[in-house]
C-alpha cells in the first residue's frame, strides 16, 4: 500500500508558502511532500525523470534507435528543447559504456592470468631442465657460458637509454617468479639517480612497468580510453566537415556524438552478453559491424538528405579515414598514458 503524503505549507524546496491542498509548488514544480525520500522512491523518480515518454530522454529514445540521423536533423533545424542534449546523452550512454567495458576486460585479464601463470610455470620447469642439459654439454666442451663472459664496461653497449648490465639487472628483479623488490631497491641497484633528467625518467617509468602485474597494466590503460575517445569526437565531425563543407561544424559534432553514443549503446549490449558468457555471443559480435554501418548509412542519408549511393560512398571512405586516426589517437594515448604510469 502506497504512503500517503505529508503535505506542507510551506515549499521545501523554494520555500514558497503553499495551500495544503497543492500537489507541486506553482513557482518550481516539486511534489508537495514533507516524508523523507526513500532509496526506492529516489530510484522511481530518476527513470520517470530521464525515461518517462514526456521527458526529453524518452522523447530521443525511439528516433535514436529507430530513425538514424533524425535526431541531428532535428538539432540542425532548431528543434534542440524537445529532445536530450546531444553531450548528455552522450556522457551517460558512453559512462554505461565504459563502466561495461571495463568490467569485461577485468574479467578476460583475470582468466588470462590464470593460464598465464599456470603455462609460466611448465615452461619454467622446462627452462630449468633445458639449462641442465645445455650446463653439461657446454663442461663437457670446456666451453664457458655466455652469461660468465666478462664485458668491457667501455665497450658495453646500450639498449636505447639503458645499459646492458642495467637491463640485466632489471629483468632478473623483475622477475615475478622472483623475489619482490621495490621500486627504490631496483633503481638503487643500477644507481639510477647518477643518470640524466630524461633517462632517469624513462628508465624510472619503465621499472615501474616491469614491476608491475600487467592486470593492473591493462586496467590503468582501459580507464585513459574514454577520455581518448572523447578527444577523438572533434576529428570525426571535421572529417564530416570536409565531405559536407556547406553545413557548420557545430552540426556535424552533433551527429558526431549521435553516432558515438548508438556505437557505445551497441556494444554495451556486446559486453553484457559476454559477461554472462552467452552462447550467441559470437554471433552478436559478427552482427555488431554490419548493424553499426548499416545504423550510420541511414543516420547520413537522414541528417544531409542525399542518396543511398552516396551515403555509403560517404560512410565507408569516412570510415576509413576515421579508423586510421582512432588506431593513432589510442596508440598516442597508450604511450602517453605509459609515460604517467
Amino acid at each position: 500500500m502506497a504512503r500517503k503524503k505529508q503535505k506542507s505549507n510551506k515549499c521545501l524546496n523554494c520555500g514558497a508558502e503553499l495551500n495544503p491542498q497543492y500537489e507541486y509548488c506553482p513557482h518550481c514544480g516539486q511534489e508537495n511532500d514533507d516524508r523523507q525520500m526513500s532509496f526506492g522512491r529516489l530510484f522511481v523518480d530518476f527513470f520517470s525523470n530521464y525515461f518517462s515518454l514526456d521527458s526529453k530522454f524518452g522523447r530521443s529514445i525511439k528516433p535514436f534507435f529507430f530513425q538514424p540521423g533524425i535526431l541531428t536533423r532535428e538539432f540542425m533545424e532548431g528543434k534542440r528543447v524537445k529532445y536530450a542534449n546531444p553531450i548528455r546523452l552522450y556522457l551517460v550512454i558512453s559512462l554505461i559504456h565504459f563502466f561495461l567495458f571495463s568490467l569485461t576486460m577485468e574479467n578476460k585479464s583475470s582468466n588470462n592470468e590464470g593460464i598465464v601463470k599456470t603455462t609460466s610455470s611448465e615452461n619454467q620447469a622446462k627452462s630449468d631442465s633445458l639449462d641442465v642439459m645445455v650446463d653439461s654439454a657446454l663442461t663437457e666442451l670446456n666451453i664457458p657460458r655466455p652469461d660468465t663472459v666478462e664485458v668491457n664496461e667501455a665497450e658495453e653497449d646500450t639498449i636505447f637509454f639503458i645499459a646492458n648490465s642495467d637491463w640485466k639487472v632489471i629483468k632478473e628483479m623483475t622477475r615475478k617468479d622472483g623475489k619482490r623488490y621495490s621500486l627504490e631497491q631496483i633503481e638503487d641497484s643500477i644507481q639510477i639517480d647518477q643518470k640524466n633528467r630524461i633517462p632517469r625518467y624513462l628508465t624510472s617509468k619503465l621499472i615501474k612497468l616491469m614491476n608491475s602485474e600487467m592486470h593492473s597494466i591493462n586496467m590503468y590503460i582501459v580507464s585513459k580510453i574514454p577520455g581518448v575517445m572523447f578527444f577523438l569526437l572533434p576529428f570525426y565531425a571535421l572529417l564530416l566537415k570536409l565531405f559536407f563543407s556547406k553545413r557548420l561544424y557545430i552540426n556535424h559534432l552533433v551527429h558526431s556524438l549521435h553516432i558515438h553514443s548508438f556505437t557505445f549503446t551497441m556494444l554495451s549490449i556486446l559486453w553484457i552478453v559476454e559477461l554472462i558468457n552467452d552462447p550467441f555471443s559470437d554471433t552478436i559480435a559478427l552482427a555488431f559491424p554490419c548493424i553499426l554501418i548499416v545504423y550510420i548509412i541511414f543516420s547520413f542519408r537522414n541528417t544531409y538528405r542525399i542518396k543511398y549511393k552516396t551515403a555509403i560512398f560517404k560512410v565507408f571512405l569516412s570510415g576509413f579515414l576515421y579508423n586510421i586516426i582512432v588506431a593513432l589517437g589510442l596508440i598516442i594515448g597508450v604511450i602517453i598514458s605509459l609515460l604517467l604510469y
